[in-house]
C-alpha cells in the first residue's frame, strides 16, 4: 500500500483558467515593458517615436503592442493615415508667382517699356506748354524723391549705408548724371523725340571712344567692325530730304545737345563701373535700386542751383501765367516725374537679373518702342529716310552689344580653362594701365552696371 501510494500521481487542484489571465492593467504594463525592450533591443533605428522603420528609413505606422489569444506578446503596425493636399490660397500663389523668375523679368521689362515711353511722350508735351528744361529735367529728378525718402524711412525699402566717402565718390557721377539728363530734355523740347533717340542710338560709338580715352582700351576689331552701321544709320537718318550728303541736321541745337547728354552718361557708365565695385555695393547695401535711388538723391541735389539760377524767374513768372491752368499742369509734371523714375528703376532691376546679351536686345528693344510711342502718341512725322536710317543704326547697336558680349564670354572662358587667378588678373590689369599704348580687351560688363 506505501508502494502505491508513492507511485499514484498526486491530484492538481483545479483553478479555472480565467483566473490565470493578466489584469487589464497588468497585460498594458507587461506589454510596456516588453515594447521598450523590444526597441532598444532592435537599435536607435527601429525605436523612433512609435514607428516601424521601413527598409528605406522611412516610418510606415505606428507600433501598437498587445496580447494575443493565446498569452504571446505580439506587435501591430496600424498604417498612419495621410494628409490630403490643402489648396493654396490666392496670397500664397501670389507669392509664388511674384518669386518665379521668368514672371519677374517678363514684368519688369513691361513695366520698363511702358513708363520709358510714358516718360518721353509726358516730357514732350510738357516742354510744348512749358519751354524751361533746366526746371522741368530737375523736378522730373525731384519727384523721384518724394518715394525714396518715405520708402527709406518706414523700412518698405532697406536704406543703404551712406557715408562721407561713398557721397564723395556719388558726386562726379551725379553731376554728370544730372547734366545728360538735363541735355536729353532739352534736345527733346528743341526737336522731336524720334531724332534725339536716333542721336542716341550712336551710344556705342561714343563710349568706344570715350573707353579709349580715358584707358586705352579698345575691343576687337570684329567688335568694332559692328560700329559702321550705326554710324552709317545715324548719318542716314539725319541726312536731308533732296540732298545727296547734307549732314548740317547734326550741327543743329537739338542734335548737338542730344550727343552731349550721351557723351555725359558714358562717362558717368565708364566711373560708376570703376568706382562701384561689388565689394562697395555689398558694404553700402547698394541694389539695383538703391543704386539708383541715391544716384537720384545726390543728382537732384547738384542740379537745383544750376536750374534755379538759369530758369527760375521766368519759369515762375510762366507759372503763375497759366492761371486756371496750373492745377492740371502740376497733375502732368508729378505723372512725368513718377515715370522717370519708375522706368529708371525698372530699368536697373531688370539688367540686374538680365545677361549681356540679352540685356543688349533688351536695351535695343527699348528704344524701338520709344521710336514708335513718338510716332503713335505724339504724331511726330518720319520720312522714309529716317525711319531706313533708325532701323540699320539700331540693327547696328544689337550686333555690336551682342558681339561684345559674347567676345568678353569667350574670354572670361580661356581665362578659367588656363587657370588664370583674379590676382594674376589685377596683376596684369595693373600692367596694363603703366603701358602708354592701346589695348585690345575684351572685358565682360558686369550686370547690374550703371546704364542711362
Amino acid at each position: 500500500h506505501m508502494a502505491a501510494a508513492f507511485q499514484a500521481p498526486h491530484p492538481q487542484p483545479s483553478i479555472a483558467r480565467s483566473s490565470l489571465r493578466p489584469s487589464p492593467m497588468a497585460t498594458r504594463r507587461h506589454a510596456t515593458t516588453m515594447a521598450m525592450a523590444a526597441r532598444g533591443r532592435a537599435g536607435p533605428e527601429s525605436s523612433k517615436r512609435g514607428g516601424v522603420t521601413g527598409p528605406l528609413g522611412g516610418t510606415s505606422g505606428e507600433l501598437e503592442w498587445a496580447i494575443n489569444s493565446e498569452g504571446n506578446l505580439e506587435r501591430e503596425v496600424v498604417p498612419t493615415p495621410t494628409k490630403e493636399a490643402v489648396p493654396m490660397t490666392f496670397k500664397e500663389r501670389l507669392q509664388s508667382i511674384r518669386k518665379n523668375r521668368k514672371v519677374r523679368i517678363v514684368s519688369f521689362l513691361t513695366l520698363w517699356y511702358a513708363f520709358n515711353a510714358g516718360f518721353n511722350v509726358t516730357n514732350k508735351q510738357l516742354l510744348n506748354q512749358f519751354a524751361f528744361p533746366w526746371v522741368v529735367s530737375w523736378f522730373q529728378l525731384a519727384i523721384g524723391l518724394l518715394y525714396v525718402l518715405p520708402a527709406w524711412k518706414t523700412g518698405i525699402k532697406k536704406p543703404p549705408k551712406v557715408n562721407k566717402a561713398l557721397l564723395l565718390s556719388f558726386l562726379p557721377i551725379s553731376l554728370l548724371h544730372a547734366g545728360g539728363h538735363m541735355s536729353q530734355v532739352a534736345s527733346m523740347g528743341l526737336g522731336s523725340v524720334f531724332f534725339t533717340h536716333v542721336i542716341k542710338a550712336s551710344e556705342p560709338v561714343i563710349g568706344t571712344f570715350v573707353v579709349l580715352a580715358f584707358t586705352g582700351k579698345i575691343a576687337p576689331w570684329y567688335v568694332n567692325l559692328c560700329l559702321a552701321p550705326v554710324v552709317g544709320g545715324v548719318a542716314y537718318a539725319a541726312m536731308k530730304p533732296g540732298t545727296l550728303f547734307d549732314l548740317s541736321l547734326l550741327w543743329s541745337a537739338p542734335s548737338l545737345l542730344a550727343f552731349a547728354s550721351t557723351v555725359a552718361f558714358a562717362i558717368a557708365k565708364l566711373l560708376a563701373k570703376n568706382q562701384m565695385t561689388p565689394e562697395i555695393k555689398k558694404r553700402s547695401n547698394l541694389d539695383a535700386a538703391n543704386n539708383y535711388a541715391l544716384l537720384t538723391c545726390c543728382s537732384a541735389s547738384v542740379l537745383f542751383l544750376p536750374s534755379l539760377l538759369v530758369e527760375g524767374r521766368p519759369a515762375l513768372a510762366a507759372f503763375n501765367a497759366m492761371g486756371s491752368a496750373q492745377p492740371q499742369f502740376i497733375l502732368d509734371l508729378l505723372r512725368c516725374g513718377a515715370f522717370y523714375y519708375a522706368y529708371n528703376e525698372m530699368g536697373f532691376r531688370v539688367l540686374d537679373m538680365l545677361s549681356q546679351v540679352s540685356a543688349a536686345v533688351a536695351n535695343s528693344a527699348k528704344r524701338v518702342v520709344i521710336l514708335f510711342a513718338a510716332v503713335f502718341f505724339l504724331g511726330e512725322s518720319v520720312t522714309q529716310r529716317k525711319l531706313i536710317g533708325s532701323t540699320i543704326a539700331i540693327t547696328g547697336v544689337t550686333m555690336y552689344s551682342v558681339a561684345k558680349a559674347l567676345a568678353g564670354r569667350a574670354q572670361k572662358a580661356a581665362k578659367d580653362k588656363a587657370g588664370v587667378t583674379e590676382a594674376e588678373a589685377q596683376k596684369q590689369v595693373e600692367r596694363d594701365r603703366s603701358k602708354p599704348k592701346v589695348l585690345v580687351t575684351e572685358e565682360v560688363e558686369e550686370t547690374g552696371s550703371w546704364q542711362p
